[in-house]
């Protein structure tokens, strides 16, 4: 095994003449029910971390004794499959891990998945997330099928709560405390809290929950409190800041900051510049009852670390609509440019099997993103948080990141309007109470549109 770092693959890049990944097909053997592998043959599949990178070479071997040692993993971290293979070309991996809204830039160097794939695919990838990263899929054009979620779930510390004399019981089994299964109620005990500050392990509790408005990513749930969708037109151009919604989005902002969800040690509401990412925060350090948790967090580390219980769900409602957090997905592409087109099918197609799947939930903070009863659903029974969040995304409402290019400026995304006006700043406004929510409605309306000429042209 020789793990490559993506500053060594960088190193030692051949690029090619051409921008563009040839076509190639791979050969199905129908007899033995895989794809042929071809003489020679060297695959690199790049993943996350060292550990499912390992145990994905081992499976290869398992079932292919006849090539062994031909595949080894490149851990390249986090992000940036799609860079390599557009960089990098023949020198990246073979078969890479990517998050679905990077496809867009980089499709031309990508290989169109064999029809038993595209088949695959369709059959056990979770929706909407196959279908909106393959758009040409009725023109025989599948270039990723989702494996796993990658975004955040409603979590609730039931250690914590109990020892608070919270009422964490479940008695419909949806995931939810009872007691704390909408934002009134969430926001009812923030505003006694005031009166009556609880202790926990010789601490004041001082955050209910650390809503997170700097760090507009996390933050996107808050503004869909009233069923906004950023986006929801389907057109790049159009993210809908000015609709009714966005404004009662902006409103659940405000009545958050009314009941005082996150204080200070003196008892003064914090400031809006300070609630940025909290949510490592409240995982390790129970700073907060509620919070948002992270697929790539080691929740289970924290639990065993520190003696507690975690617990997983969708996110509560706020005036009976349901909160959507952003959940994209990760999964798997060919390089258009592999020598090896065959082999890095089969290799595919291992990922894709039920072994493969329970190879990555126990070797990864993944959750797979697969229909109900799909065949290669993998058994949780070991992992009770990987479950509880699988559920959390099965019923929590959730939808892909929009990836759409811009029409006049392929070099953009839509979604670069969401980060790049100063979002945050108007968020800020609201919670401290210098702005009124339709006051900021009309100045991101104002701020998107001025974007929007500028960027797509």
């Amino acid at each position: 095994m020789i793990r490559k770092s993506i500053m060594v693959l960088l190193a030692v890049a051949i690029l090619a003449t051409s921008g563009f990944a040839q076509a190639s097909k791979a050969k199905w053997d129908g007899a033995k029910k895989q794809f042929a592998l071809e003489k020679g043959v060297k695959l690199r599949v790049g993943v996350d971390n060292d550990k499912w990178g390992t145990q994905i070479v081992a499976m290869w071997d398992r079932m292919h004794p006849e090539a062994q040692g031909a595949v080894e993993y490149v851990n390249f971290g986090s992000a940036g499959g799609i860079d390599m293979i557009t960089q990098l070309q023949g020198e990246a991996p073979d078969v890479c891990l990517v998050v679905d809204n990077e496809i867009a830039r980089g499709v031309q160097s990508l290989l169109n998945l064999d029809k038993i794939l595209q088949n695959l695919g369709a059959n056990v990838a979770m929706e909407p997330y196959f279908s909106n990263t393959n758009p040409e899929i009725k023109k025989g054009t599948v270039k990723f099928v989702p494996a796993a979620y990658n975004g955040m779930a409603f979590a609730w510390n039931k250690t914590m709560m109990e020892a608070l004399k919270l009422d964490s019981s479940d008695k419909n089994k949806d995931g939810l405390p009872d007691a704390f299964d909408t934002w009134e109620k969430i926001f009812a005990l923030a505003k006694k809290w005031q009166n009556d500050r609880p202790s926990y392990q010789g601490k004041p509790v001082n955050i209910v929950y650390p809503m997170s408005l700097d760090e507009v990513w996390s933050g996107y749930s808050n503004l869909t409190a009233a069923g906004w969708e950023i986006f929801k037109e389907g057109d790049p151009t159009k993210p809908g800041f000015e609709k009714a919604e966005f404004a009662k989005g902006l409103d659940f902002v405000k009545a958050a900051s009314d009941a005082m969800i996150s204080v200070e040690a003196n008892g003064a509401k914090t400031p809006g510049a300070s609630m940025t990412w909290r949510w490592d925060d409240a995982l390790n350090n129970q700073t907060a009852p509620f919070f948002l948790a992270g697929t790539w967090m080691d929740i289970n580390g924290a639990e065993v670390k520190g003696a507690y219980d975690i617990k997983f769900s969708r996110l509560p409602t706020w005036g009976g609509k349901q909160l959507t957090p952003f959940v994209a997905s990760k999964g798997f592409v060919i390089n258009g440019f592999s020598k090896f087109p065959s082999a890095a099918s089969e290799l595919y197609r291992l990922l894709f099997t039920k072994e493969g799947m329970q190879l990555m939930i126990g070797n990864s903070g993944y959750i797979p993103a697969l229909k109900a009863g799909s065949p290669i659903n993998p058994d949780y029974s070991a992992d009770q948080n990987k479950s509880e969040m699988n559920l959390a995304f099965k019923t929590g409402v959730i939808w892909p990141l929009p990836a759409a290019l811009l029409p006049a400026n392929k070099g953009k995304q839509g979604m670069d309007v969401y980060y790049n006006i100063g979002l945050n700043l108007l968020f800020r406004a609201v919670w401290d109470g210098e702005r009124t929510p339709a006051d900021v409605q009309a100045e991101a309306v104002k701020l998107s549109t001025d974007w929007l000429v500028s960027n797509n042209k």
